[in-house]
């Protein structure tokens, strides 16, 4: 799971050490993050497994025309 009972505090811990060791801790920033974060980096894996499914299938369909037109050219 991308929000488990594991993930977020991990996330947030890592995000406060971060914070800590650059000199730069914002509670809120970081909270939000690690609550976000996560679902965002799922959302944006769907949209490019998307992407390449529905270029594969173009591709495909582009093949099929280019050879049903080969086809008819042998025919004639």
């Amino acid at each position: 799971m991308t929000t488990g009972p594991i993930t977020v505090p991990l996330v947030l811990a890592m995000g406060i050490g971060f914070g800590n060791a650059t000199n730069a801790v914002d509670g809120f920033g970081i909270l939000c993050m690690a609550s976000i974060g996560p679902i965002i980096t799922v959302m944006i894996s769907g949209l490019w497994a998307r992407f390449k499914t529905n270029r594969q299938m173009r591709a495909a369909r582009q093949e099929t025309a280019i050879s049903k037109e080969q086809e008819v050219q042998a025919i004639l």
